[in-house]
């Protein structure tokens, strides 16, 4: 069963599942998974897991780059929708990330991009990561709602769920309690940015000069 939080979640991305504005998403989270082409070595990639895959845009980056098996999780059912579609081939569930539908040790890689911060819990979340992930497993975070990225705050005004807005150090500490001792964090910036000319105002970016703040502080990358 569904809590609240889940239920809104689920709600603000069936409304952008099959939309301009999900396809935007999507094809935007594009340059924070460049770093897993040389950071993984695609040759062990046996089982990819991506958290909150929405409509399968990253299973189908990680899948012509060499990956063997995939499976994708999405609180949206209409976002799994989107993602049957377009990676037939992988094992799509609707769920949650604190609860997942997988046995011990199912994964060699697990990956997930701006979700994590959209968990009522995620220290459980991590823990359930930790239960599927085989012991040598690898694991990459993308984030770009943190505490140093201020540019990034206003999203949480102008979105109709609870977000989770940890620093760095807080994500490096909870995976490190979830059984990641090794876990690092570095930053990934995007390397194409917006003119002013191009730049056009939205909630999530006001104005140009929070445009270009949230591009230099760029996004947390977590790897274990």
């Amino acid at each position: 069963m569904k809590t609240e939080q889940h239920q809104k979640v689920n709600t603000l991305f069936n409304s952008w599942a099959g939309t301009e504005r999900g396809e935007r998403m999507a094809l935007g989270h594009d340059p924070l998974l460049q770093p897993l082409k040389t950071d993984w070595n695609w040759e062990e990639v046996e089982a990819v897991l991506d958290l909150g895959c929405g409509n399968g845009r990253a299973l189908s980056l990680v899948q012509n780059w060499g990956a063997k098996a995939l499976a994708g999780l999405d609180v949206s059912d209409k976002m799994i929708a989107e993602a049957k579609k377009n990676v037939p081939t992988a094992d799509l569930q609707v769920g949650s990330i604190e609860a997942l539908p997988w046995a011990d040790d199912s994964f060699s890689h697990v990956l997930s991009v701006e979700a994590l911060y959209y968990l009522e819990d995620p220290h459980q979340g991590l823990a359930e990561i930790r239960r599927v992930l085989k012991a040598e497993g690898r694991l990459a975070i993308m984030i770009e709602f943190f505490a140093e990225n201020e540019a990034s705050h206003v999203w949480a005004k102008n979105l109709p769920t609870a977000m989770v807005i940890w620093s760095e150090a807080e994500w490096l500490a909870a995976l490190k309690k979830a059984g990641f001792p090794n876990a690092k964090a570095s930053r990934i910036r995007r390397t194409t940015v917006k003119s002013e000319e191009e730049f056009q105002p939205s909630p999530s970016f006001p104005s140009y000069a929070q445009y270009l703040a949230y591009v230099e502080a760029g996004a947390l990358y977590l790897q274990a």
